[in-house]
């Protein structure tokens, strides 16, 4: 699996975990959108490593069941690339 192996994800604010449950006879809970930032294995990444951040955030997420909500607000902030959606 090479260099993406080695990398990991650090949540940020409980982004992606399940919703607090809504009081009876409400509909489906919302997705989370707290914002998901990705760091390589806890070591900054690079400008220009976006897609090997990107590779990660997706393959993590779809071991979940879920699916990163990648948007035109994403971005590279001191050394982490910050995808603002978070999952579905």
């Amino acid at each position: 699996m090479g260099k993406s192996a080695a990398l990991s994800l650090t949540l940020a604010l409980g982004a992606c975990v399940q919703p607090a449950p809504q009081g009876a006879g409400q509909g489906a809970a919302a997705p989370s959108v707290a914002p998901l930032r990705v760091t390589n294995n806890g070591q900054p990444f690079r400008q220009y490593d976006g897609a090997a951040a990107r590779r990660v955030a997706d393959a993590t997420y779809a071991a979940q069941g879920r699916r990163l909500r990648p948007g035109v607000y994403d971005r590279f902030e001191a050394g982490t690339w910050v995808y603002v959606g978070g999952c579905v």
